[in-house]
């Protein structure tokens, strides 16, 4: 993706993005990230690695 629109976006290397074709034209949108979505949902909540903390925890449960 060109750097002008990156930094347009405040698109960084790691973040997501949604990218579709609508009326003829590609739109590019930043996706935020767990822990943005949680600053906003609650604000100081830290979701820090919480996603890896699921996974492990999924994990050991299927070995039991």
């Amino acid at each position: 993706m060109p750097k002008e629109v990156c930094d347009r976006l405040n698109i960084v290397p790691g973040d997501y993005v949604k990218v579709y074709v609508e009326n003829g034209k590609v739109i590019v949108e930043k996706i935020l990230s767990l822990n943005e979505l949680a600053g906003i949902l609650n604000p100081g909540y830290q979701v820090k690695n919480l996603v890896e903390e699921l996974d492990r925890e999924r994990k050991t449960s299927e070995r039991r």
